[in-house]
């Protein structure tokens, strides 16, 4: 199962490389970034509608609904900041130098949420390796960005 599971996270990466570079294209193609990330957007929740239909998946509760916590509903919003971004940045930068920079930033939130346990994920110290590779993901970023 794990060597499924890599390959899917691997295929994710490619995923969001390729979405990438197709909604910069849209933004070239509209002369606008922010009908570009509705496209896209409109796009991904008409798939999620019909994967919910196709599953048959309950409609939650208006309690449920209710109850959930603030911060529960900003996970699109922050999505809409990523996707906005990418969609602007990508042409001017390029793809490699690009994401050397989100996933040196992912990796630094990442591993400050897991050292302090931010939104209930588990605790995970730091340690010697886990700050090495940081420093070697940051460098290749760096060494990707320098001109």
């Amino acid at each position: 199962m794990k060597p499924f599971l890599l390959l899917l996270l691997v295929l994710a990466g490619a995923a969001i490389t390729t979405q990438s570079a197709v909604n910069s294209q849209l933004r070239g193609a509209l002369h606008s970034v922010g009908w570009a990330v509705f496209i896209s957007y409109l796009g991904g929740s008409l798939v999620a509608g019909a994967l919910l239909l196709l599953t048959r998946t309950p409609l939650p509760a208006l309690a449920e609904l209710g109850s959930l916590k603030w911060y529960y509903w900003t996970g699109g919003l922050l999505g809409v900041g990523y996707v906005l971004t990418i969609t602007f940045s990508l042409q001017r930068v390029g793809a490699a130098s690009l994401f050397a920079l989100v996933v040196a930033g992912q990796l630094l939130t990442a591993l400050l949420y897991d050292q302090l346990g931010v939104l209930n994920l588990s605790r995970s110290p730091l340690s010697s390796s886990k700050l090495a590779g940081v420093a070697l993901l940051v460098l290749g970023a760096y060494l990707l960005n320098r001109k």
